[in-house]
């Protein structure tokens, strides 16, 4: 017979077992052969799992356990034993299994007589008998042995028998073990063959309708499973739906419509030659304003994506902007595909001073996502080297380069810091422009070696940032001069070592922001190297604010608007706080001041004089304080209060007694003698 022993173990010893080793021997015989193993304790189920599917399959599996009684013994195997029956059931399978053939049949026929082929069919599903299916159930039998005042209890798991035993078992014991717990199987093999009980059990075998639809005759807690499953699956499948459709369906076809005006503009390209960089002729814009008459021109960045057409409504204005959720062709764009457009407030549209364009930071680079490029929290070098220009094309201006002169990260929450107004397109004054023009590069995370004067035209690309919250990535080029070359010196550009953030960079990374001058004052104290204009530069430098603008009114009034009457504005009324201060004087007499104050009102504190009285002194402390908020006592050395509310002063003080000096002692006094006392001398 081969016996296996586990042993488990919370600590797993190395060639050791938690019981004696005359346990093995006794069992060990001429017909025995005993396996010892030692087990982690977890592991148990496993490794019953593992010997009884092995190839040397054990006839008998022996636990030692510390516990005889039949609680711990059910708390411990009573999983492993139910998990056991179900490796040896032999359900059967009460789905009824789909005709495809034949549904694809019906599917081919026309409408009528399907619907009402599947009615007829629905009449004779419930018309019809429900089949059954019968099968004997087996259920894990366990028997208890004595072992001479200590139980032992055996059970069959998955075709091999399992003796759980005491570990502390005397040898004539385990002479007998196998023995017994054999002869406990085979005298109830009538009752538990195999050391199983059989119960016959009735299973309904039903369709795919039956299994998920709720039907008559089902309970109430099955009609709320089904109800719930079918809910969940069409949870599921919408969800799947607009996840592919959003993924991959609508990118599809917006980059689709965007190839389509690609082909029209570059139709006129010359390919003659076979250079990438291929000067094309001017594209045939009447064709593009057949299209859409909102187009105002094209925009290509080089090893980018971005490739548009540039549009502007006139419907636009602060509060709303059309091409922010519509394509070149006015459709609707869920996902926020949009176009590229010119901002409201660039009022001259491709003739404005800034032009400022919008563009979506799409996640696969598409609309303005490219812009990242450039740099993140810190700018990109080799990138901006690659592409230091824009290239925009006009019906009336053609094609001219822009070079670009910053890439900033600006905020458009005033609760992050200073809000820098960078869309502003109009200007006062030459002053203005070019200190907005050095508020952008002190802002630049790239020193872009690129001059700039009051004459120049910029273009400014904005798209969304997630740096911090609502943070915008900003890209500004110049317009290249007539006669001016495209190319940039790359070589000399870098990075800016301490580019101005808004306040909250600064919070997050506890850094102190650098203080902004005017353009001016840098340019006196040699700090500005990139300015190439005259230096006459008239007017105000204050820049502009979005947040001022005014709006013009729709309609003219017929009539002359009536002066309204100026009334002078009525001063609020001042409101008057008592103060009451209690001191003493030098004198040690009790002063009390009281005044009546307008709030707001600073006055002054009379020092209070330290005093003697009554064989005490008392020094001045401090100023007990009711009214003062959060505060419940005031320095000595208070001179100045104001008043915002009533105010009672008390002054405390530190009392101290004055020690008294005590009189010198009296030496005595040596008396002259009397006569009579002579007298009485001499006598002696």
């Amino acid at each position: 017979m081969n016996i296996l022993v586990l042993s488990p173990s919370k600590k797993l010893k190395k060639d050791k077992t938690e019981y004696s080793s005359e346990f093995v021997s006794e069992l060990k015989s001429e017909a025995n052969e005993v396996t010892v193993k030692e087990v982690f304790a977890p592991a148990l189920e496993s490794e019953l799992k593992k010997s009884v599917k092995g190839e040397s399959k054990p006839d008998l599996i022996i636990v030692p356990e510390k516990s005889d009684s039949e609680s711990d013994f059910r708390s411990k195997f009573a999983f492993i034993i139910s998990r056991g029956e179900r490796k040896v059931q032999n359900i059967p399978n009460t789905k009824e299994k789909i005709d495809v053939k034949r549904s694809l049949k019906d599917l081919k026929n026309n409408v009528k007589y399907l619907t009402a082929k599947l009615k007829k069919q629905d009449v004779q599903r419930e018309q019809r008998e429900p089949k059954y299916v019968t099968y004997s159930r087996k259920k894990t039998h366990v028997f208890k042995i004595d072992l001479g005042g200590k139980t032992a209890y055996a059970f069959s798991y998955i075709g091999t028998k399992v003796a759980v035993i005491p570990k502390d078992i005397n040898s004539e014991t385990a002479k007998k073990l196998p023995e017994l717990i054999f002869t406990a199987f085979n005298e109830n093999e009538e009752a538990y063959p195999d050391g199983y009980s059989l119960t016959d059990r009735t299973l309904k075998v039903t369709t795919f309708t039956e299994r998920h639809f709720p039907r008559k005759g089902d309970s109430k807690d099955e009609v709320i499973r089904k109800s719930v499953m079918l809910a969940a699956t069409l949870v599921f499948i919408v969800a799947g739906y607009l996840f592919v459709y959003n993924m991959f369906v609508i990118p599809a076809q917006q980059q689709a419509l965007q190839s389509e005006i690609r082909t029209i503009f570059y139709e006129n390209t010359d390919t003659s030659s076979g250079k990438s960089n291929t000067k094309f002729k001017a594209p045939n814009w009447k064709k593009l304003k057949k299209i859409n008459s909102d187009i105002k021109g094209w925009i290509k960045l080089n090893n980018t994506k971005i490739d548009y057409p540039i549009l502007q409504s006139k419907s636009d204005n602060r509060y709303t902007q059309f091409y922010l959720n519509h394509n070149y062709l006015k459709q609707y764009t869920p996902r926020g595909f949009g176009a590229i457009f010119i901002d409201y407030r660039s009022k001259k549209g491709m003739k404005s001073k800034n032009i400022v364009l919008h563009g979506h930071h799409m996640e696969d680079g598409t609309m303005f996502g490219d812009m990242m490029k450039y740099g993140r929290y810190s700018g990109n070098l080799g990138f901006y080297k690659k592409s230091p220009t824009v290239k925009i094309s006009t019906p009336s201006g053609g094609t001219n380069n822009y070079k670009i002169i910053s890439v900033f990260k600006s905020n458009v929450s005033t609760y992050q810091g200073e809000y820098f107004d960078f869309y502003c397109s109009k200007f006062k004054n030459d002053a203005q422009f070019m200190n907005y023009v050095y508020n952008i590069r002190i802002r630049s995370l790239i020193d872009c070696p690129v001059n700039v004067n009051e004459n120049d035209q910029l273009l400014t690309m904005v798209t969304c940032s997630y740096e911090f919250p609502g943070f915008r990535t900003v890209i500004v080029a110049r317009k290249c001069r007539a006669n001016e070359s495209a190319s940039v010196d790359t070589g000399s550009a870098k990075l800016n070592k301490k580019p101005v953030w808004p306040q909250c960079y600064y919070n997050r990374f506890r850094a102190t922001r650098p203080t902004i001058l005017t353009f001016k004052k840098a340019y006196k104290k040699g700090l500005i190297k990139w300015y190439d204009g005259s230096s006459k530069l008239s007017g105000s430098e204050q820049l502009p604010t979005s947040f001022k603008e005014t709006t013009q009114p729709t309609t003219k009034p017929t009539t002359k608007p009536t002066q309204p009457k100026v009334t002078k504005p009525t001063e609020p009324p001042k409101k008057y706080y008592t103060i009451k201060i209690t001191r003493y004087n030098k004198h040690g007499k009790k002063k009390v001041t009281k005044k009546k104050v307008v709030e707001g009102t600073v006055i002054k504190i009379i020092k209070s004089s330290n005093f003697k009285k009554n064989g005490y002194k008392y020094t001045f402390k401090k100023w007990k304080v009711k009214g003062v908020k959060g505060k419940k006592f005031l320095s000595r050395k208070l001179k100045k209060l104001r008043v915002r509310s009533n105010i009672r002063l008390a002054a405390k003080y530190k009392k101290k007694k004055i020690p008294v000096k005590k009189p010198a002692k009296p030496q005595p006094a040596t008396e002259k003698p009397t006569e009579a006392q002579n007298a009485d001398d001499s006598e002696n």
